[in-house]
């Protein structure tokens, strides 16, 4: 299968009229939507919706075949996505290492789109697992990668997989652990420890879900090539605007883009991007094979949406940080809540574990998201935290002796919501909340749950883009209700 890649500016190429690498927001708005694509040229990307193309002679074509193997729509979005989070870079490297010349290349865009992201999960599963296989997973990860990973891939593949806590913030003590050093060792010797002579691959979210813990990607990397298996990184609750974990040391990154990539509740769909040509080949073929394509038109909106991801997270942080804030500052003390969950959250009493996990949540930001945050004055140390990511997570208090699965007072704070939305998803601009131990996570293994922290209690927050002092009224409010009856 031959994927066309238009012989354009990819975004981080020179050409003769420059020598600056486009920012972020430059290259999310410009590359796949080049007007040069269109016969109009229109500066809107066109939405290509024929399922079939006309060839010049048998296999002489402009590049597409048929719609499910290359869709103008879709090839569009893969080059933008990829350009995002720093694919299209590492393969040209890779390609150039390899004496190839990219123009020549049937590689395509290293960005692969697909229907959902269950659907480039189990697709990067497939390509890297083999069968009979072993990964190692980080412990407290999506109830859908989970789901596969154990109900799919396991019966299907033989794949097993063994569950690992990769996070520093371990204990609510923050446990013995004192110096950098000794951190890493510990979550290091885990992974090590889980690693088998049948392993292939190392799977990480960070922030994880539901918990928010924060995985040291380079750390991780560093393993992964020591033992000569594959890093694959969830990159849906960050986006590529806060993180980039192929220029971290990833070898994939996966994504829902149904959540903040789209970023409107309205689209489904799955990416995953690699600068690895032999990865590309492995997962374009699946996915070619597989079918489990988005649609034309699910392209066209995820283009329209990534044209604003760098201002929506941007709010998205500054809502999400305010939200931290008060529930630390103020409900905490007011007896509402008992704890809080958020990457960038500065506490006035913090564990060193708790205090190197904020440092990682600085550290591991991409390039644009630091000097965003430069400009606003923000710094790691900052009074109160730094924006990072829309999502927060509290456990309510309940008072109940039966928190682990008695769920009625966080159903009452969720059901006397008015601004924030009872729903699954997350990363749309308007606010959802919702219970993990019933939705999110409800098929999740209850003794593995305990142990993560997903109680009756645990509440998960996606901070929408409204008004802040809406949404601040809004669980304030929910919390005295929940909590007093």
């Amino acid at each position: 299968m031959t994927v066309p890649v238009p012989s354009l500016n990819n975004g981080h190429s020179s050409t003769a009229a420059t020598t600056r690498t486009p920012g972020f927001s430059t290259r999310a708005i410009h590359v796949g939507s080049e007007p040069e694509n269109s016969i109009s040229r229109g500066v809107n990307t066109p939405l290509d919706l024929s399922t079939t193309y006309k060839q010049d002679r048998v296999g002489v074509h402009a590049g597409f075949e048929y719609s499910r193997s290359a869709n103008p729509s879709r090839l569009a979005f893969e080059r933008a996505i990829a350009s995002l989070e720093g694919g299209d870079v590492l393969l040209s490297q890779a390609l150039k290492d390899e004496g190839i010349d990219e123009r020549e290349s049937e590689a395509g865009p290293p960005g692969v789109a697909f229907s959902s992201g269950s659907a480039a999960t189990a697709t990067v599963i497939q390509a890297l697992g083999g069968h009979g296989g072993h990964l190692v997973s980080v412990g407290d990860v999506y109830g859908g990668t989970s789901r596969y990973q154990l109900k799919m891939a396991g019966p299907l593949q033989g794949l097993e997989t063994t569950y690992v806590d990769m996070s520093y913030s371990t204990k609510p003590d923050g446990g013995k652990v004192e110096t950098e050093e000794e951190q890493d060792s510990v979550i290091v010797d885990r992974i090590e420890q889980a690693i088998r002579p049948e392993t292939k691959l190392i799977w990480i979210e960070t922030p994880t879900n539901p918990m928010l813990s924060l995985v040291p990607i380079a750390l991780v990397a560093s393993v992964a090539k020591k033992h000569n298996l594959y890093l694959v990184v969830d990159n849906t609750f960050a986006s590529p605007y806060l993180q980039q974990p192929l220029l971290l040391g990833a070898d994939i990154v996966v994504a829902s883009s149904t959540k903040y990539i789209g970023g409107h509740s309205d689209v489904v769909g799955g990416l995953a991007v690699t600068g690895n040509p032999a990865l590309l080949s492995k997962l374009r073929f699946i996915q070619n094979a597989g079918g489990a394509v988005p649609s034309p038109f699910d392209a066209y909106l995820l283009i329209r949406s990534l044209k604003t991801l760098a201002l929506r997270v941007r709010e998205h942080s500054r809502n999400a940080l305010a939200v931290a804030r008060w529930l630390e500052e103020k409900a905490i003390p007011a007896g509402l809540v008992r704890d809080v969950r958020y990457p960038g959250l500065k506490r006035a009493q913090e564990t060193p574990a708790q205090k190197r996990e904020r440092y990682l949540a600085w550290d591991q930001l991409s390039d644009e998201a630091k000097r965003w945050l430069a400009r606003e004055g923000f710094t790691r140390d900052s009074e109160g935290g730094f924006p990072a990511g829309g999502m927060v997570s509290f456990h309510i208090r309940s008072g109940s002796a039966q928190s682990q699965t008695e769920t009625s007072v966080a159903e009452t704070f969720l059901e006397t919501l008015r601004v924030f939305t009872l729903a699954e998803s997350l990363g749309g601009v308007e606010s959802l909340a919702e219970l993990p131990l019933k939705m999110t996570h409800g098929g999740v293994d209850p003794t593995h749950r305990a142990k993560l922290g997903i109680d009756g209690e645990l509440i998960r927050l996606s901070v929408g883009v409204e008004d802040v002092e809406d949404l601040l009224h809004d669980v304030e409010t929910a919390l005295k209700a929940a909590v007093k009856a």
